[in-house]
């Protein structure tokens, strides 16, 4: 299984400086790093001034980590009825396909606007996903929509129906078992379905829970440490393996999710790794 590239989604290190967060990363035996970009504790964004996206490009590489794709958030607002909204955040996904070729990641995540019925928004967001996608395409960067609810593509079925439209490899699915799983999705069917559209993939364990209204997704995942929840992870190894899958695949280690009892990502995140190699 060690032929795949494992990274780490760095929102599991956003209570860390990023010096610190690539220093983890690289101890814990990864090479790569999906950098959170859209929130005030971001390791990276299109707000900071060149000389401090140098200074994190620059902490990577001292630690032999390499930055593969923006854990970015633009795209929420491409469902809103309001057209200057709408605009405004084009050009926000613009800026930071702009930023991936800067500091050269091959993916950035891109939200296909609020809410989880293609029906309801899909005339506003389509138009909006074609004008980012024909942007990134001149990049050559590729957008992944997440398999994550409050979005259309919590169902696959949606999210295929998305990049079939679009009509570009430019724009693909980032495959999250463990979201769909948590959510009570067949997250083995939702991989057939979208095999031809995977441009990334997030890999979290654990088992579907219900917290209720605790600021979360009421329905999702209590997570573990890899290879010791219900996902069947060497399925979906496999099953990459098997479709010649070449982009990667970022551990999405969520101890700063305290409602999951998770050991700190220090100790957690080698054990992932020594899961992953056996």
């Amino acid at each position: 299984m060690s032929s795949l590239k494992y990274a780490v989604c760095s929102i599991g290190l956003r209570h860390k400086r990023a010096d610190e967060a690539f220093r983890i990363i690289a101890d814990s035996g990864f090479k790569y790093a999906d950098i959170l970009t859209y929130s005030p504790d971001a390791h990276l964004s299109i707000d900071m001034n060149p000389c401090q996206r140098q200074e994190v490009l620059q902490s990577a590489e001292r630690c032999g980590v390499r930055i593969c794709s923006l854990a970015g958030s633009g795209g929420c607002n491409f469902s809103s009825q309001d057209e200057r909204l709408r605009e405004e955040e084009i050009k926000k996904v613009k800026r930071e396909i702009d930023l991936a070729t800067e500091v050269e990641a091959a993916v950035i995540r891109v939200c296909p606007g609020q809410g989880e019925d293609l029906q309801e928004i899909g005339e506003k967001i389509l138009p909006c996903l074609k004008e980012v996608t024909a942007y990134a395409e001149k990049r050559n960067i590729q957008l992944g929509m997440e398999n994550h609810s409050g979005s259309i593509a919590c169902k696959p079925e949606q999210a295929v129906s998305v990049c079939r439209e679009v009509g570009s490899p430019h724009l693909g699915v980032i495959y999250e078992p463990g979201n769909l799983f948590g959510a009570l999705e067949d997250y083995k069917r939702g991989f057939t379905l979208q095999k031809e559209h995977i441009v990334h993939v997030h890999l979290k364990d654990g088992y579907p829970h219900c917290f209720g209204q605790d600021g979360f997704t009421p329905q999702r995942l209590s997570c573990t440490i890899l290879g010791e929840g219900g996902l069947d992870i060497p399925w979906v190894l496999e099953s990459l393996k098997e479709m010649d899958y070449q982009g990667y695949v970022s551990v999405e280690y969520e101890s700063w999710h305290k409602e999951y009892g998770l050991p700190d990502v220090e100790v957690g995140l080698p054990r992932c790794m020594d899961y992953l190699l056996r």
